[in-house]
């Protein structure tokens, strides 16, 4: 079985000479030949003998424009790498003129590894990350394959080709590929929450592409509507997702129907399966060995590289309580997403709807997800599409759905249930070449999750405060300024009067810092916020020493002995550095003053030494990992236990004051977030046994 497995430049195109095209057989537009280097050599020292000339005369040699553009086309034509270029494979003017006006001048490695499999015939399995231009992968050839046949213009002519799509969104996307290299091509899209009818005529008027969900695809089947026999194409797009349980059923039923159709009608030709998927479960191998030919070919540009998501996006983890989520997620959009479209995948449609309901979310956002109507996924998708609209809460019914260029920020409201997921969800951005972010928030018990996660995917996650104030002002500020310079001149001498009033009142400058104020949607202020859990009403304080600990609960002790007032429940979340020679916490915002980079905690002044230093958290250092969530390692609460104890701040030195309640155990005597978090031998009860 044929296989590519990251193909090098040189490597990515294996076909023949025969196969090529020059550009001179394809196009009038570009009849010239490629220049040796001496004929460009010759035609140098010609050219700088017409310039001296032109300069001994005062002359002017003009080049026609037309003369220009072919130079310019081959100029860009030179800069693509040769296996990436449209000229090195079988493809028509009119696709490459559709193609190049969307932008489009060369191909992505996943479209230059499989145009010349599928068009010559074989069955294929695709295999890319999400972004990097599946969908073409599979139009193209087969477009091409059908223009240079001869466009069958009959009237109640069967589809040629068939392409299964998980989601109506993606099915309506990929139908829109192909009209675009297909203009000649009669495409008809069909999915579920719209009438029959407009489709039964299409089909019965006659088409050449059919693009669906695989309900809608059986019904029209079961109706007599959509017949078979001349299929040349199945092919199907997000094929992890198709094969999968909900999916499998369907599926097997059409492409069972297509044998059956072309065995009743010994004339009909034959048939090319092909599955294109951003992942490749082991499973999936087992069913590809069902429906494609032994000797299908294998394209796969992923291989058992350990990165399965696009280099272009920047990943972050941002530690919150559940709670504290709904009131920083507006804060992240603000922060990461620069102004621009913005995914937020939360998991049930219940959680949607609340959130978009949040004040805290400042931007209009708009739920998409099983429960709403099709009228009105359209209408969402469009404004979104269209800028418009600049942020969509929804479930994973639009992961796999949704094919949005330019989608600059994904929030996972959770962390998904498993790497598929993830890569789907944050493959939503980055696309294409775009960079992208992907936040994920996550509760302490979830960190051992996303350290899996980040280990079999090969990414890189950082794990970062939920937003501070400086960091919201600094990115609201200028856009609120923004929004101001465009106001209309023509809108102003409405509002003159008022401006001078309060210029009057606050002086010029409070009374333009008040309006962005309000217009960023901080009236009220920027309340400080802890970096470890997100929650309001704390400051992140971490303190430095210039020699090892055991555990955090040393630092407690300290505090407790230098400042009595300081209550036990003002400090909180203690986590020890990686290096064991740091301790990261939470302080109750009251109880904390800052003089004159002085810090003063409980009405007490406190003094760094030279071994000692304590300062305000600016980011969230690397952290000691917990390698379990419920036995811990040596982890997430720092040291050897929990979050318990006062002088061990839980786990086994969880306190000779017994903690808040818990001796050994930390907060409970019979384990509670004792032994938890942190992990190693502390707590004897793990993450809660009782």
């Amino acid at each position: 079985m044929p296989s590519i497995k990251e193909p090098q430049a040189e490597a990515m195109v294996t076909e023949s000479t025969s196969k090529k095209r020059s550009r001179d057989e394809k196009t009038p537009k570009s009849d010239k030949k490629k220049k040796s280097r001496h004929d460009s050599d010759e035609e140098r020292d010609e050219s700088s003998s017409k310039k001296r000339k032109a300069n001994d005369s005062s002359a002017v040699e003009v080049v026609p424009e037309a003369e220009k553009e072919v130079a310019s086309e081959e100029a860009k034509e030179d800069e693509v790498p040769e296996n990436l270029r449209f000229s090195s494979y079988r493809i028509s003017q009119s696709t490459i003129d559709a193609l190049t006006s969307t932008g489009i001048n060369a191909l992505f490695p996943i479209q230059s590894s499989t145009f010349d499999k599928i068009y010559d015939g074989a069955d294929l399995l695709g295999r890319a990350r999400t972004g990097s231009g599946k969908t073409l992968a599979f139009a193209l050839p087969m477009v091409e394959r059908l223009k240079a046949a001869g466009i069958d213009t009959r009237r109640g002519r069967e589809p040629k080709i068939l392409v299964m799509a998980p989601t109506r969104e993606l099915a309506k996307q990929v139908a829109t590929e192909f009209e675009r290299i297909g203009k000649q091509l009669s495409v008809l899209c069909v999915y579920g929450g719209v009438p029959y009818d407009p489709q039964y005529y299409a089909m019965k008027n006659g088409v050449d592409v059919v693009v669906g969900t695989p309900g809608r695809i059986v019904d029209h089947i079961d109706r007599g509507n959509l017949k078979l026999h001349d299929i040349n194409f199945i092919c199907l797009d997000e094929a992890d997702q198709m094969l999968d349980i909900g999916f499998a059923d369907a599926m097997e039923k059409i492409l069972e129907c297509v044998k059956e159709q072309k065995a009743n009608k010994p004339d009909s030709p034959s048939h090319q399966t092909l599955l294109f998927s951003a992942t490749v479960p082991e499973w999936v191998n087992r069913v590809v060995k069902k429906y494609l030919r032994p000797d299908h070919a294998t394209v796969d540009l992923v291989g058992d590289t350990k990165l399965k998501t696009s280099e272009f996006i920047s990943h972050y983890a941002i530690p919150s309580s559940w709670q504290a989520r709904k009131d920083i997620i507006g804060d992240v959009v603000a922060v990461y997403g620069a102004g621009g479209r913005v995914i937020i995948f939360v998991n049930t449609k219940a959680e949607a709807n609340e959130l978009a309901l949040h004040d805290q979310l400042k931007q209009e956002a708009q739920v998409l997800h099983g429960d709403i109507a099709q009228n009105q996924r359209e209408i969402t998708l469009k404004g979104f599409r269209d800028g418009k609209l600049k942020c969509i809460i929804c479930t994973d019914v639009a992961a796999r759905g949704l094919d949005i260029p330019e989608v600059d920020l994904v929030i996972n409201y959770e962390p998904t249930q498993d790497i598929e997921s993830y890569i789907h969800r944050s493959g939503r951005t980055g696309r294409a070449g775009r960079k992208g972010v992907c936040v994920t928030f996550f509760k302490p018990q979830e960190e051992g999750w996303l350290k899996t996660l980040q280990r079999r995917t090969g990414m890189s996650l950082q794990v970062v405060g939920a937003p501070q104030p400086e960091d919201i002002i600094k990115a609201t500020a200028f856009e609120a300024a923004q929004n101001i310079k465009d106001v209309s001149p023509k809108a102003l001498p409405f509002f003159n009067g008022a401006a001078e009033e309060l210029i009057s009142e606050l002086g010029a400058e409070k009374a333009v810092a008040a309006a962005l104020a309000f217009i960023a949607g901080y009236s009220q202020g920027v309340q400080s916020r802890s970096l470890l859990s997100g929650m309001t009403g704390f400051t992140t304080l971490i303190c430095r020493l210039t020699y090892t600990i055991r555990t955090p609960g040393y630092i407690r002790a300290m505090l407790s002995r230098h400042f009595p007032d300081l209550a036990h429940d003002d400090v909180k979340g203690m986590r020890m550095t990686r290096d064991m020679s740091g301790v990261i916490f939470d302080v109750n915002s009251d109880r904390l003053e800052i003089k004159e980079e002085q810090i003063f905690l409980g009405g007490r002044a406190w003094e760094d030494t030279n071994s000692i230093t304590i300062e305000v958290a600016k980011e969230i250092p690397e952290l000691q990992q917990s390698e379990n969530d419920s036995r811990g390692g040596r982890g997430f609460g720092g040291g050897r236990g929990g979050f318990g104890g006062n002088r061990g701040f839980g786990g086994r030195d969880g306190g000779r004051d017994g903690g808040r309640s818990g001796g050994r155990g930390g907060f409970s005597r019979g384990g509670g977030f004792g032994g938890g978090f942190g992990g190693g031998r502390g707590g004897r009860g793990g993450f809660n046994r009782r």
